[in-house]
């Protein structure tokens, strides 16, 4: 039987075509592989338990980690495309939201995140596979079709180390969850920061503190996903990590660009008691620093579970050593 699937993965029906895609994709476009790859990691991690696959921020963040390594910035990342034209593929199958089941049939493309809520509530496999996805054994035969198929030869051992990379964040994110349960330190250990590959670490500090915040930005409490799915906060160390060293979800907020920026830069800061409070340094007559302004004295948005707060030891850190607490005597 596996051999019936073996023989499906090395024959998706992807885009090729050697003016559009890389000699390292073999000149095929990697949607679908990336994807497949993301949801065989999330089976590896017990994330996905039953035969149902949702288009989750787990999904989105493991597909970008595939992307990103391995096609850079050249062309950007969407996981909306093969989540929706894998059904072409017999195997995948789209669960339409009741009611939109003759719209979902009739729809020949979908590329954004919007339509895609509209009218798919997840994917389920072909049962056989599914189960054969849950064996170790299985799953690396899969694996390694989907690999040696779509990549060339110097990739392959890039997208193996992702594999590894993205089991690694996964543990870690479960032993950040733990150590928010514990009393917080201002610092970790120097010696702890080699246990896990950078992108593991990031990749787990940003999935923890970012889903801890429901996608929102704690300070202007802005909400926003990119069509193709990406949230548009990151996830802010409030003790810097190269000071501290310390990936504890207490010493991290959801915020937005923008605010990530003024948090690392003093121009805003949070009280023990969590109020926003703007540094004096920012102009009060510029008509557009008034955005920034308008936080002062407003209450920080913070997680539904208390044990994700920030602690008040990283924000009185952060209030002494980074916030710009007084306005400058003079002008360069």
């Amino acid at each position: 039987m596996i051999e019936d699937y073996l023989k499906c993965f090395s024959k998706l029906r992807t885009d090729t075509s050697p003016t559009r895609w890389q000699a390292t994709t073999n000149y095929r476009a990697p949607y679908k592989p990336f994807l497949l790859l993301a949801v065989m990691d999330l089976i590896a991690q017990g994330i996905i338990q039953t035969n149902f696959i949702e288009f989750s921020a787990d999904l989105i963040d493991i597909f970008d980690l595939y992307w990103d390594r391995v096609m850079g910035q050249e062309k950007a990342s969407n996981p909306v495309l093969p989540f929706f034209h894998l059904h072409r593929d017999r195997f995948w199958h789209l669960v339409p939201v009741p009611g939109k089941e003759q719209v979902l049939a009739d729809m020949p493309q979908i590329r954004s995140i919007g339509p895609l809520r509209q009218l798919v509530l997840g994917v389920t496999l072909d049962g056989a596979l599914f189960e054969m996805l849950l064996d170790k054994g299985s799953r690396d035969d899969l694996r390694r079709v989907l690999i040696e198929t779509y990549f060339a030869p110097e990739v392959r051992p890039k997208l193996v180390e992702l594999g590894q990379i993205s089991a690694q964040s996964f543990q870690y994110s479960l032993e950040l969850l733990g150590r928010s349960k514990r009393r917080f330190k201002l610092r970790e250990s120097r010696e702890g920061r080699d246990r896990y590959h950078t992108v593991s670490r990031s990749t787990a500090f940003r999935r923890v503190v970012v889903k801890a915040y429901d996608f929102t930005c704690a300070m202007c409490r802005i909400r926003v996903f990119a069509p193709e799915g990406q949230a548009a906060v990151v996830a802010a160390h409030i003790v810097p990590w190269s000071e501290s060293y310390n990936d504890d979800p207490r010493n991290g907020m959801a915020l937005c660009r923008l605010h990530h920026w003024t948090l690392d830069q003093g121009l805003v800061s949070v009280t023990p008691d969590y109020w926003i409070e703007v540094s004096p340094v920012v102009p009060t007559d510029e008509e557009g620093a008034k955005p920034l302004l308008s936080l002062t004295g407003c209450a920080l948005l913070l997680p539904a579970e208390r044990t994700l707060w920030p602690a008040h030891k990283a924000l009185k850190w952060h209030w002494k050593n980074v916030f710009c607490a007084e306005a400058p005597t003079h002008l360069w």
